[in-house]
């Protein structure tokens, strides 16, 4: 494919980075599989190499420090006790070995911004991502050849972020940060974040998008709270849709065009509504209302310059298609959400594995999205 004849030359002449050596034992993608794993495989119609781009980890020493500078329980500590694989190491490896996942990619969780007094203090925010990027490293340093990090940042302060990121990435060995979209949260084409996105690309990482909407945000003016758990089910997706709009539309993608952005739930909204979109914007034109960006028509070809996952949250094999016709097939990599199911993982693996393999697409672009795309990314050939 002409995404790996670009990664080579990428590779090529490209000088060796701490995290290489920090993670050398855990470059290669021959990992021995047991004789559960094979049959895992074997079950779940799959074979070959898998990357599951998009897990979450949830360090317990970052939630009983963000409980103590709060004075309060965390609100959803119990859901969290409650899923094994979320917290503990050999719960995700035996996860893993069963379902014949070679490497979870760890985007951590809870995120800062839903810690108050954290978020608005600069010294305990940047004390924060620092303890949950350290605790999510000695995780990876166990078993490099199962797990890469994601950092998390503290977006309140840019120094702070920035410096943050460099130190995840050039000496934790981390493969890029995420930050959360939300309402509440610092929208994607505020000004501190041009200068994380051109870390990101200096740094030549990847950055992920994270929805994170509270229930406190109502859907209707005359209520104080969501309801029927709107916020999160539609609301998330929605979120991820906005953060597309404001990275496409304040330039993002010209300013910095080899930047590499994941977006979350096999990008939200924008490949079931691309139609609707393309065509909406000149009918608002003609009536005096054009869109207020410097971007060049169409605007559609922009949004197919973020990656996306399969996190479908079940069997969605449709919904996958859509997204695959419309990033591409070097753009879609395989993402759980795991473990944030009602059986620890379990169903979110399976049901996703189920979808891609129920895809109406090439042997080889399903290769790609269960493994090639992520370890281009990831640099891990």
């Amino acid at each position: 494919m002409a995404a790996d004849k670009d990664a080579r030359n990428l590779t090529r002449g490209h000088r060796i980075h701490r995290r290489d050596v920090l993670l050398a034992a855990g470059t290669t993608l021959t990992i021995g599989l047991d004789s559960a794993t094979l049959s895992a495989q074997s079950a779940s119609g799959s074979s070959g190499t898998k990357i599951d781009a998009h897990t979450h980890f949830a360090p317990p020493k970052f939630i009983e420090f963000a409980e103590r500078v709060e004075g309060h329980s965390f609100g959803l500590s119990p859901l969290y006790k409650a899923l094994p694989a979320l917290t503990g190491v050999r719960p995700r490896i035996d996860l893993l070995d069963k379902n014949g996942i070679d490497m979870n990619v760890l985007v951590p969780v809870p995120w800062i911004e839903a810690f108050p007094k954290i978020y608005a203090d600069p010294a305990l925010a940047a004390q924060a991502a620092k303890l949950m990027n350290d605790e999510l490293a000695s995780v990876v340093a166990a078993y490099p050849t199962r797990f890469r990090g994601v950092a998390i940042l503290p977006v309140v302060d840019p120094d702070s972020m920035v410096s943050e990121l460099h130190r995840a990435v050039t000496e934790l060995g981390f493969v890029g940060a995420y930050v959360v979209v939300s309402p509440t949260a610092k929208h994607l084409d505020h000004p501190d974040y041009d200068a994380l996105y051109k870390a990101i690309v200096d740094l030549d990482v990847t950055l992920w998008l994270h929805p994170s909407r509270p229930p406190f945000i109502p859907d209707y003016t005359d209520e104080k709270l969501s309801q029927y758990y709107e916020w999160q089910l539609v609301g998330w997706p929605y979120d991820t849709t906005s953060a597309m709009f404001r990275i496409v539309f304040s330039g993002v993608f010209d300013r910095y065009p080899t930047i590499r952005i994941v977006t979350h739930h096999h990008g939200a909204f924008i490949p079931l509504l691309a139609p609707r979109l393309d065509n909406g914007w000149p009918i608002l034109e003609t009536v005096g209302l054009p869109m207020p960006t410097k971007i060049s028509k169409p605007f559609v070809e922009h949004f197919r310059k973020f990656y996306c996952d399969t996190a479908a949250s079940g069997f969605a094999p449709k919904a996958l298609e859509l997204a695959f016709d419309f990033f591409g097939p070097e753009r879609v990599l395989f993402g759980t959400d795991a473990p944030f199911d009602v059986q620890g993982g379990q169903i979110y693996i399976s049901e996703t594995l189920r979808s891609i393999d129920a895809m109406a697409v090439s042997p080889e672009m399903r290769t790609a999205m269960l493994s090639k795309n992520a370890a281009r990314i990831l640099k891990l050939t």
